[in-house]
């Protein structure tokens, strides 16, 4: 089955424009969880706007679902997330905004797994890497002992037109079946919304759709609960498991 993960960023970055803590993104995350939602993604950086270490800690003592955590490879952050003991992380690289994610080099990803995946291991934390659904960088990342590929999505989610969409969903298709041929678990992120949901989990052996925004939104219209069973109901409808 296809478990739904939240991603709740942007509600820290609601909480530091409106300046306003009724933004809470712990409070989110517990009341996502109560409807249903399969896990909580945030993202721990260095950046003011989103989720600060606090947050997450008090996140990690709330939560009853999966937590999984994406960070750049920053020693002082990668020593912060094994105190905070997630289900997993995700290693990205982040852009300045703090909104973006890119995939890392495989040169800085293999030496940064050298010195840190013991530690991940050895707490019972699964680690990612993030990703274009390419061939190429699926073997690379096999060759470093990840546990997860976490693709980006944006090529399917961003399309202009539905030829476009149609190619970037057989890709993700085909990276997918890649990916778990060589024994690695399988996430999507970006710029998933309702109307993805769909194409995304009719793809075999994809396990973990992340939405973000697209849940915000939705919530502010309808509530937390609604908001969640709709993509819940979209997901389960949908899937196909083959």
């Amino acid at each position: 089955m296809k478990r739904l993960t939240v991603a709740i960023d942007d509600l820290a970055t609601l909480r530091y424009l409106l300046n306003d803590n009724d933004f809470d993104p712990a409070q989110f995350a517990v009341l996502c969880e109560v409807a249903g939602a399969h896990g909580l993604s945030l993202t721990l950086g260095n950046d003011q706007r989103g989720i600060g270490e606090g947050d997450a800690q008090f996140i990690k003592k709330l939560h009853k679902s999966f937590l999984n955590i994406h960070i750049p490879p920053e020693p002082q952050i990668m020593k912060a997330v094994l105190s905070i003991s997630p289900d997993m992380v995700t290693l990205v690289e982040i852009s300045d905004s703090g909104r973006t994610f890119f995939p890392l080099s495989t040169d800085v990803l293999q030496e940064t797994l050298l010195e840190v995946l013991p530690d991940f291991h050895a707490n019972n934390i699964s680690v990612a890497a993030f990703c274009a659904p390419e061939i190429t960088a699926i073997k690379q990342l096999n060759r470093a002992r990840l546990d997860y590929v976490e693709f980006d999505c944006t090529e399917f989610t961003l399309a202009k037109d539905s030829n476009e969409a149609l190619v970037a969903l057989d890709k993700l298709n085909s990276a997918t079946l890649a990916a778990a041929k060589l024994g690695l678990g399988v996430n999507g992120y970006g710029n998933i919304h309702y109307l993805h949901l769909p194409d995304l989990a009719a793809i075999p052996r994809l396990e973990d759709i992340c939405m973000g925004i697209g849940i915000i939104k939705r919530a502010l219209l309808v509530g937390v609960d609604q908001a969640i069973k709709e993509a819940l109901q979209q997901i389960l409808f949908y899937q196909r498991e083959r």
